[in-house]
């Protein structure tokens, strides 16, 4: 009888939890860690552990410990480090720990991607406000301050090109605030679309799974607020984007490994905004791969994990969409619609993350999503059409506003 195989999940969020349940399908023990001892994956795993996932060096016991076969994080770059080092000290498949600083370090990897010629913005690394004021200046046009090292979109702000100080000094504390280290870096804006191509890399070979088109709130924070898939673009817009999300990963020498690459189409062409060593968030991976391709991207990365080849041939094409709810800031009272949503044919998910009498906070990153949709449909179009028609069934009131207001 084959011994069963172990893998570790770093983290047990809701990003996390269909990268469990998939391993525990596969026949897998599934060993987690998160920092939160009420992560909503940490009842659905075998052994669940609550440690800070920027603790390498326990994270590296506990995979020792239970003599893992493979190890994977899913939505967050905080863990990547971590699951570097395991991979390096127990010789699993896996990225190499200054390719987990290339993809997590943004200063790192804008250097990465101009010394391979890769298009992205240029970016100038600062760690005091004047320098971020000097940068600003030397810029002489719109400019995206951002954390060197941060995910979710937390810390992001545009500035525009007739900022004052008072301007340049929020953005650059609402960055500095959230790094990780590294200061922060203040960069061009490139104006265009913005997409994400899902990738798997098996060795130096890298397949491009989806692209997935991008809804935003807009300046100047720029929060995802929906996905979908297939994406719109025309057959040479795709080929180019994916060539270049295929450079990118390249460029930061990726290898076993999921890629979430994010891209903007400027007028000069596509250009890189960043790359995730790992599957992507917002339950592009977990559901609209599987909904739009039939690839089951989870299951496949966790094969890579492995050492094994995964099954990443498509099975049909349809589409698949994502609409997150993002009511009005303050107290809830009370919220309707549930039900009616749900019933709406090709509605295939909808969860909600608050309850009446919790506080909706600002939506300034993604953090602040309260909930979301997820539809299908035989394209896209129709599917982004279920996904916003359910989400406008869904009420949630506002105590402290004079009118209820439907998300969205």
């Amino acid at each position: 009888m084959a011994c069963r195989k172990t893998i570790l999940i770093l983290g047990a969020r809701a990003n996390q939890v269909p990268a469990i349940i998939t391993a525990k399908k596969m026949g897998l023990e599934v060993v987690c860690i998160d920092p939160l001892a009420t992560a909503p994956g940490s009842i659905l795993c075998d052994f669940h552990y609550v440690f800070d996932l920027a603790d390498a060096a326990q994270c590296l016991r506990i995979a020792r410990r239970h003599r893992i076969n493979g190890v994977i994080t899913v939505g967050a770059d905080y863990p990547v480090p971590a699951m570097a080092k395991i991979c390096k000290e127990m010789d699993l498949p896996g990225i190499r720990e200054e390719v987990a600083e290339s993809a997590t370090n943004k200063r790192v990897m804008r250097r990465q991607f101009e010394k391979a010629g890769v298009p992205s913005p240029y970016s100038l690394a600062v760690h005091t406000l004047n320098e971020a004021i000097q940068a600003y200046h030397k810029l002489r046009g719109p400019a995206i301050f951002k954390p060197a090292v941060s995910h979710g979109g937390r810390g992001i702000t545009r500035i525009n090109e007739r900022a004052n100080i008072k301007d340049l000094r929020f953005a650059y504390e609402r960055a500095i605030q959230v790094t990780r280290g590294d200061g922060i870096l203040v960069e061009e804006f490139v104006d265009g679309p913005e997409f994400s191509v899902e990738c798997l890399t098996v060795g130096r070979k890298t397949y491009a799974i989806a692209v997935t088109d991008k809804l935003t709130t807009g300046e100047p924070y720029y929060v995802e607020i929906g996905h979908s898939q297939p994406t719109g673009l025309s057959s040479k817009e795709q080929t180019d984007l994916i060539h270049a999300a295929i450079l990118a990963t390249q460029a930061l020498g990726i290898d076993y490994a999921a890629s979430h690459v994010e891209i903007r189409i400027s007028k000069d062409g596509p250009k890189l905004m960043e790359v995730g060593a790992r599957l992507g968030g917002g339950f592009i991976n977990s559901y609209l791969v599987p909904l739009s391709t039939g690839i089951d991207m989870v299951r496949s990365a966790i094969e890579v994990a492995l050492g094994r080849n995964p099954d990443i041939a498509p099975r049909f094409k349809k589409g698949a969409a994502v609409r997150f709810l993002t009511p009005s800031p303050g107290r809830i009272k009370s919220i309707i619609g549930l039900e009616k949503a749900s019933k709406i044919e090709g509605v295939a998910h909808i969860s909600i993350d608050v309850k009446p009498g919790e506080s909706v906070p600002p939506l300034l990153d993604g953090s602040c999503r309260v909930g979301y949709v997820i539809s299908t449909g035989p394209d896209a179009q129709t599917a982004i059409h279920l996904a916003e028609l359910a989400k406008q069934k869904i009420i949630i009131e506002i105590e402290d506003e004079t009118k209820n207001r439907k998300c969205g």
